[in-house]
């Protein structure tokens, strides 16, 4: 914790008093959708605008910010679900809204946004071709002080009930290069619908749906940051913030495991005395070397620093975290026969999901990386 200033502290002791009191009751009812009203209570304490400055109603604080408090979300309230669905909104008011966004964006959408009264999701990927630049249908023509959009997006976190779709769509060429901008698209705007909900079989009841888009119009003041660049500004961005704030998720829910497991043993179940103790002390500094990679990480992304640094953090992570998966393996048993067997099991299928999140990726840089160093390019 020594990477947390005193109000990087303060707000995870915010985030742990409303996860008791608020999300682990409600999550121990194994719940089927994400309520309102919760949803706008995490609002009235102060934990929807963590990243957004203060004159904006936010807390004006950082990615770190929304790891810790990720972690402790997660760890003391027992549902990944809520904990995803509050990461996205939380990092596409930071990012899409305060970063891209021009002043006359801020002063309209940041104070809702920070407040819980309104939710913007992203929509990036496409059906059947994920997120890819060449293979990206979805078209925005600018007629006039209009954009008319057209396509398909899927996979929108939040989806079924936000109130501001975020869409990345081809505005141009640059030869045969597409040029990508970010439009504003509210909910009910006229030829903007939703698909189905989507069952993913993991993070419930946080909500993905898709997104049609017929010719959509919207005002060319919805743009949101420089035209022509948004896949680099906001697709590559979100995806690189993403994979390091996705770390506070995982950190909480191997202190959801962690706790499950020590229940198990205290009460007879399992591995006893000294295999028991080995066990829980080497998952206990993994757990402790996950947190500091995770930290570090979302502090070097706070200071703009080299990608290739927090890339470096970012994979670490992921290969110390299936480790401690490993390790806990042969404690999986007890706790899958108890009362808490099943929030056991789908918190071992999250987390396997987020640690895995995009690893066609992650292996791909992984191999540029081995290959530079074979090259005698990289030190």
């Amino acid at each position: 914790m020594s990477l947390l200033a005193p109000r990087h502290r303060e707000l995870v002791a915010d985030a742990e008093r409303f996860a008791r009191e608020r999300l682990a009751p409600w999550a121990a009812g194994n719940p089927a959708s994400l309520p309102p009203e919760l949803w706008r209570a995490a609002g009235e304490a102060g934990l929807l605008g963590v990243a957004v400055p203060r004159e904006y109603g936010g807390r004006g604080l950082d990615y770190l910010a929304v790891t810790a408090a990720a972690a402790a979300l997660v760890g003391a309230g027992h549902n990944p679900g809520f904990g995803l669905s509050w990461i996205i909104h939380n990092v596409v008011a930071r990012l899409a809204f305060w970063e891209l966004g021009r002043e006359d964006q801020h002063v309209r959408f940041l104070p809702d946004l920070a407040a819980g009264r309104i939710t913007a999701s992203i929509s990036i990927s496409e059906p059947g071709v994920g997120a890819h630049p060449k293979h990206l249908e979805t078209r925005a023509v600018q007629r006039g002080g209009e954009f008319v959009i057209d396509g398909e997006k899927s996979f929108l976190t939040n989806g079924p009930f936000v109130d501001l779709y975020v869409v990345l769509a081809v505005t141009g060429f640059r030869g045969e290069r597409k040029e990508f901008s970010a439009l504003i698209v509210p909910r009910g705007t006229p030829g903007a619908t939703l698909t189905p909900l989507l069952d993913l079989g993991c993070f419930r009841p946080s909500p993905h749906c898709g997104l049609r888009l017929a010719a959509c119009t919207v005002p060319a003041a919805n743009l949101l940051g420089p035209p022509g660049e948004a896949y680099a500004a906001l697709a590559l961005a979100f995806r690189e913030r993403e994979d390091v704030v996705l770390a506070g998720l995982v950190l909480g829910g191997m202190d959801r495991q962690l706790e499950l497991v020590i229940e198990v043993l205290r009460a007879g179940g399992g591995a006893a005395g000294k295999e028991a103790e080995e066990r829980l002390g080497r998952l206990r500094y993994l757990r402790d070397a996950l947190r500091l990679l995770a930290f570090t990480a979302a502090s070097r992304l706070d200071a703009a620093a080299a990608p290739d640094e927090r890339l470096s953090l970012v994979l670490s992570f992921r290969s110390l975290a299936r480790e401690f998966q490993e390790e806990l393996v042969g404690a999986v048993a007890p706790p899958a026969r108890t009362e808490n067997g099943e929030e056991y099991r789908l918190l071992a299928g999250d987390l396997r999901r987020t640690i895995g999140l995009a690893g066609n990726v992650m292996t791909l840089k992984q191999r540029k990386h081995g290959a530079a160093l074979l090259a005698g390019t990289e030190g």
